[in-house]
């Protein structure tokens, strides 16, 4: 059963930090966007402020996004994530998965890539993620010996490092398409030509 809009708002306190209840909706809260982003092919995060407010997503490029909201996922709830529609139709995708782990508490990383045409623009503070919480049947309890992760405070180092590297959109895959199908007549022609022209050698030689 997911938590409804108004149990979210009377559970707000407990759930997340930072939290407003204006960004509650009917079975899930928007996440906005929090002080760090990650670009992969950058060195390092950049900080996010009221006077430094966007960022850019360019086509194919992945990107990790820390969340404004410091989440807290009870152990007898579920954590559900996505990103919001407004984003998504811009070619915005979620790599990072989709739940949130019983026990959790900490900020979120959204690892992102842009798969759209156009760049996307990101603004410190706008709602661009969304949770829903989950009721289980019953509550998680932790195994002996098992650790649960914490919660992110900033982007760490390694996770920097998977994300490095630059990816390949639509546009540049169909550019290189179109190069190698222009070699690819150049030489089809070329070929073509030496064999009449040896053909040419051939047939005069047997006269």
């Amino acid at each position: 059963m997911f938590l409804s809009s108004d149990r979210i708002k009377r559970e707000l306190p407990s759930l997340l930090e930072f939290g407003e209840e204006q960004y509650v909706q009917e079975v899930c809260y928007d996440l906005r966007v929090g002080d760090e982003v990650y670009r992969s092919e950058e060195r390092l995060p950049e900080n996010l402020s009221a006077t430094n407010p966007y960022v850019l997503l360019h086509p194919g490029q992945f990107a990790l996004v820390k969340t404004l909201e410091r989440i807290t996922v009870p152990n007898k709830y579920l954590g559900l994530i996505s990103i919001r529609s407004t984003y998504k139709f811009q070619g915005l995708v979620n790599v990072s998965g989709f739940h949130v782990d019983p026990g959790f508490r900490g900020h979120l990383l959204f690892a992102v890539q842009n798969v759209g045409p156009n760049d996307i623009r990101l603004r410190y503070r706008d709602p661009a993620f969304m949770i829903m919480w989950a009721e289980l049947s019953e509550p998680y309890i932790a195994k002996d010996g098992h650790k649960k992760r914490p919660g992110y405070r900033n982007i760490p180092s390694h996770l920097m490092a998977q994300l490095g590297g630059g990816g390949i959109t639509l546009a540049e895959l169909k550019a290189e398409v179109d190069r190698l199908h222009t070699q690819v007549k150049f030489f089809a022609g070329l070929a073509i030509a030496l064999i009449l022209a040896l053909v040419g050698v051939l047939l005069r030689a047997v006269r």
